[in-house]
């Protein structure tokens, strides 16, 4: 990891003042800054892990209560309730992602480097990056599908939409073989629209960049919710990345923030205020979505809520060594990707399985809740497979992606969340 430039200059200032005491204190203060990083970083796995947990649990509850239910009363009602509530890794994705790809360039600005990114290069890492794994996961999906169901899982044209990432172009496509990819398809639509946001950031500011991106998703959200839409484009219409910009953009914000170049009043991140705000919004957001025109804006306000949580989360100071669960996390964040993408295939494919056992004459005179059980003993599995999907395949085109633009022979190393 590198420091932020801040120190870099601060460092820079003292060893030009030639005086070894403050030398050392400069060359001090760049190892604080260089560890606040460091641990920023952390952070940010951290949240990423924990979003990609709380997605799988969500879909885990969808497979055990809707996908492939026991007969009768569901058990544990409350608790498909309280998962469900997991989808809401999403918008908090999104946020993470903004701050993710904005964080070298917000970097950069720090350190004077005016010049625009070289987008050629750009793109060519987020392809390798992102697109291979997914076309794997995509096969992998079908054929796991094919073998647990017997018929072919998906039409040629859905696979092909998906393949291109336009299945959330038409309802008859958006969902495909593997569900959750819609949320990639989105990714890459606000990847293509990076540079505008950079040319916002560079020549207006961050603030003035988040105000131009919110009032875009907001009147782009009011004209599909005033204009009639073409059948089947009214619900993917909302899952346009101008319904989801500012999700987006509040990360890219607050990787300035975390570079130096903007200053937040310290009391944004106070967690007195993330839970205040975060529940009230979430609480409007589901259960009056309806009422008063709260749809137009939830997803916005969502993004800034949850970039609320997330400045608070980078404000938590070090505690020294990482406690358990806070590795684990981190650790689940570097292989988030790969268990985004085999999730949900995994889950679907024992939903025959969990049916079949759940229509047993037993199972069903004794209420037996074998569905949630099956998936909840499945989640282990998951994780694991989450894990060598990781190994295996995204990290062999990770470091193809870090090597794009480097000088050939160069040492390819990271310099930030990817």
């Amino acid at each position: 990891m590198t420091p932020p430039s801040g120190c870099v200059a601060e460092s820079a200032s003292y060893v030009g003042a030639a005086a070894p005491v403050r030398a050392a204190t400069g060359a001090a203060q760049a190892a604080d800054a260089a560890s606040e990083t460091t641990l920023r970083f952390a952070r940010i796995d951290q949240a990423r892990g924990f979003a990609a947990l709380i997605v799988v649990l969500c879909h885990m509850s969808v497979s055990a209560y809707v996908g492939a239910p026991n007969a009768g009363e569901p058990f544990l009602p409350w608790l498909g309730f309280v998962l469900g509530f997991g989808y809401l890794g999403v918008p908090l994705f999104f946020v993470v992602s903004g701050f993710c790809i904005h964080w070298p360039e917000a970097r950069a600005r720090r350190e004077g480097r005016a010049s625009a990114p070289d987008w050629g290069v750009f793109f060519r890492r987020r392809f390798w990056r992102l697109y291979p794994p997914y076309a794997c996961s995509v096969v992998g999906a079908i054929l796991l599908l094919l073998l647990a169901t017997g018929t072919w899982p998906v039409t040629s044209g859905s696979l092909l939409a998906q393949l291109a990432l336009v299945h959330t172009l038409h309802d008859a496509t958006f969902l495909g073989v593997n569900p959750p990819s819609w949320t990639l398809a989105v990714e890459a639509q606000l990847y293509l629209a990076y540079p505008a946001v950079f040319l916002l950031m560079r020549r207006h500011g961050p603030w003035r960049a988040l105000a131009v991106t919110f009032a875009v998703t907001f009147a782009y959200r009011l004209l599909i919710t005033l204009l009639p839409l073409p059948v089947g484009f009214a619900g993917p219409a909302w899952e346009l990345f101008l319904a989801r910009w500012v999700e987006w953009t509040v990360g890219a914000l607050l990787a300035e923030w975390a570079a130096g170049n903007v200053a937040l009043p310290a009391t944004l991140g106070s967690w007195w205020l993330v839970a205040a705000i975060v529940p009230l919004v979430v609480y409007l957001g589901e259960y009056h979505n309806w009422h008063y025109g709260i749809w137009v804006v939830r997803e916005p306000v969502y993004g800034v809520a949850f970039g609320l949580l997330l400045l608070a989360l980078l404000q938590l100071p070090s505690s020294g060594r990482p406690s358990r669960l806070g590795h684990w996390l981190a650790d689940v964040g570097v292989w988030s990707y790969s268990l985004y993408l085999v999730h949900r295939p995994i889950q679907l494919a024992l939903e025959p399985l969990a049916r079949r056992i759940a229509a047993n004459p037993l199972v069903i005179e004794y209420g037996l809740p074998t569905s949630l059980a099956i998936f909840v003993a499945s989640t282990p599995l998951v994780l694991a497979a989450g894990r060598a999907f990781y190994r295996w395949c995204e990290a062999p085109f990770l470091s193809r992606a870090r090597a794009v633009g480097r000088p050939s022979g160069a040492q390819a190393h990271a310099t930030g969340p990817t």
